[in-house]
C-alpha cells in the first residue's frame, strides 16, 4: 500500500553548522552506517514479533509466544546510505507498561502496528497508544502499519468475527486512523506471505535518510 504522507516539517530540520558534514553524507561517504532506533508497539499477539522475525531473519514462526522485550539489528541500503536498524520488540500487555516505557530513549521513529483481524487493536491504537507516544517519546514520528492483512478476506476470520457483529479493519478504517493520529505513514503488512514487511521498514527509515541528508 502506498504511504500515507511524507514524513517532515520545519521543525525535524536538525540544528547543524553550513559547513559540517551531515550524518547521512558522512556514512555514505566512509560506508559506516547510520545507526537509527525504530520500537514497534501495539497490542499483544497483533503480529508484532512475526514482522520482526520475517524481517530481520526471513522466518515466520508458527507458534505464538508472547513477547516481553527483544531486540534485533538489521542492516540496509536506503538511498544509497548504509542504515543499521535497531529494532525493539516491545510487550503490548497491560502488565509491561511500566517496563515498555524504558524502550523509547533516543528513539528515531516509532511503528504502532495493530491486527486486521482484532478491530479492538485498532481502537487502541486511539485509546492507548498514541497517547503513550505523546506521553513518553513526544515529538517522535510514528508509522502506522497494519498487519495480518492476508486474513482481511480469511472466511474463517470474517465467521469468527462476525459472531460477535464485528469485520476485519478495511484499508479505509487505517487510514482513517492514521490521518487521527497524525501519522507520517499507513503501511499494510503480511507477516506470513512476506507481502509489505521489508517496505514498511524501508519507508520509516527513509524519513531518517533524508532529515540528516
Amino acid at each position: 500500500m502506498p504511504p500515507l504522507c511524507g514524513f517532515g516539517g520545519s521543525n525535524d530540520e536538525p540544528n547543524r553548522h553550513r559547513n559540517q558534514e551531515a550524518p547521512a553524507q558522512e556514512a555514505q561517504r566512509t560506508g559506516k552506517p547510520l545507526s537509527r532506533k525504530v520500537v514497534v508497539i501495539g497490542d499483544g499477539a497483533c503480529g508484532k514479533t512475526s514482522l520482526l522475525n520475517v524481517f530481520v531473519h526471513g522466518h515466520f514462526p508458527e507458534n505464538y509466544e508472547p513477547t516481553v522485550f527483544e531486540n534485533h539489528v538489521k542492516d540496509m541500503t536506503i538511498e544509497n546510505v548504509p542504515v543499521e536498524l535497531a529494532l525493539w520488540d516491545t510487550a503490548g500487555q497491560e502488565d509491561f507498561d511500566r517496563l515498555r516505557s524504558l524502550s523509547y530513549a533516543d528513539t528515531h521513529v516509532i511503528c504502532i502496528c495493530f491486527s486486521v483481524d482484532q478491530p479492538t487493536s485498532l481502537e487502541n491504537v486511539v485509546t492507548k497508544w498514541i497517547e503513550e507516544v505523546h506521553e513518553l517519546c513526544p515529538g517522535v514520528k510514528v508509522c502506522l502499519v497494519a498487519l495480518k492483512c492476508d486474513l482481511r478476506d480469511d472466511p474463517a476470520t470474517k465467521a469468527s468475527l462476525a459472531r460477535y457483529q464485528e469485520y476485519p479493519v478495511q484499508y479505509e478504517q487505517g487510514l482513517e486512523v492514521a490521518k487521527s493520529i497524525r501519522a507520517s505513514r499507513y503501511l499494510e503488512c503480511s507477516a506470513r506471505f512476506d507481502r509489505g514487511v521489508r517496505e514498511a521498514f524501508e519507508e520509516a527509515s527513509q524519513y531518517q535518510v533524508k532529515l540528516f541528508a
